[in-house]
């Protein structure tokens, strides 16, 4: 694979899962990073998979963060 191949793959999975992890429940979402997980432990390294452990991840740290320090609205 080329860098800019890498590059697309890399940011297809992680365009793709940062809008939907903000979009779905967080069970789900948890479900998605486990998947992601297992598919890079298995396959190894994965472009795409990557991304989508990094979007899912990223999510729930802010559903986290959210959860235990709301914002005052």
């Amino acid at each position: 694979m080329s860098g800019i191949e890498t590059l697309f793959y890399f940011v297809m999975g992680f365009a793709i899962f940062s809008y939907g992890a903000g979009k779905l429940d967080s069970k789900i979402v948890i479900l998605l990073a486990i998947i992601a997980i297992t598919g890079l432990y298995i396959a190894g390294p994965h472009t795409f998979l990557f991304g989508m452990t990094l979007a899912t991840g990223w999510s729930l740290l802010n559903t986290g963060v959210e959860r235990i320090f709301p914002t005052l609205n």
